[in-house]
């Protein structure tokens, strides 16, 4: 779907430093509605420190962070705001004495207020979607890595969010599981949900993302569709990176 022209996300200056070494160095970037944005960039660029800076897991040193035309600041309502920016994590994250139906309504029932009945109706749809009807009263430990992910996928989305943040979703599975995953956020994409996504998988940024953002030591370097970024990359250090994960010597100009 074509992203929409007011963003939903807009962030000036953000700035993070863990001890001496400072993360962040100053990022602007805006995301409208309904578009799919993917964050690549060798390890330890900030990809990951910049998703969990937005909603304020970890708090930003300096800059500002609008989501839905409120500054997001320290008397903001952070479980309100994370009810409706999801984020699903590398490592899964579910409550281990959760069913997958359970790991997926106990936010709507404590943070919505929704009754048990109305949240379980809604996680069997969820479920159903991402393909794990048949998981509903299974515990995690039961799960493969990729119905894990798929789970933890449903549970952001049972929150009804307006901006999914994924990081690297795909990276702890075994390489036969990322295909089941990845078809989720495809899916999702073709719906018009707006995502923010840190990967590492170059072929799916390609095919699903609006767009394209390569970070590198805390900044932005350059930024583009994904014809733009792997078909004519201007900056040399995202020649450099393609050349490496790619093995793309045309990756040169």
């Amino acid at each position: 779907m074509t992203p929409d022209t007011v963003p939903i996300l807009q962030i000036t200056g953000l700035r993070k430093r863990f001890g001496q070494v400072e993360v962040l160095r100053g990022v602007d970037l805006s995301i409208a509605k309904r578009e799919v944005v993917a964050i690549i960039g060798p390890s330890g660029s900030g990809k990951s420190t910049l998703l969990r800076c937005l909603n304020h897991l970890e708090r930003p040193d300096a800059g500002e962070v609008i989501f839905e035309g409120a500054r997001i600041t320290q008397n903001t309502n952070l479980c309100a705001m994370r009810s409706r920016m999801g984020m699903v994590f590398q490592h899964f994250n579910l409550f281990k004495h959760f069913t997958a139906l359970g790991n997926i309504t106990e936010g709507p029932v404590q943070i919505l207020g929704q009754t048990k009945s109305e949240a379980e109706m809604q996680g069997r749809q969820l479920l159903e979607i991402v393909g794990l009807a048949h998981k509903a009263d299974v515990f995690p430990a039961q799960l493969s890595g990729g119905q894990k992910q798929r789970v933890a996928i449903a549970r952001a989305m049972a929150m009804n969010p307006s901006v999914l943040l994924l990081d690297e979703i795909t990276s702890a599975l075994d390489p036969e599981l990322v295909g089941e995953v990845l078809q989720v956020i495809r899916r999702l994409a073709r719906n018009g949900m707006t995502m923010l996504l840190v990967t590492h998988e170059m072929a799916f940024a390609r095919e699903t993302a609006n767009r394209i953002i390569f970070m590198d030591n805390g900044v932005i370097l350059e930024s583009g569709t994904p014809q733009q970024i792997f078909g004519a990359p201007q900056h040399p250090r995202l020649q450099q990176f393609l050349r490496a994960v790619l093995g793309r010597t045309e990756a040169t100009q």
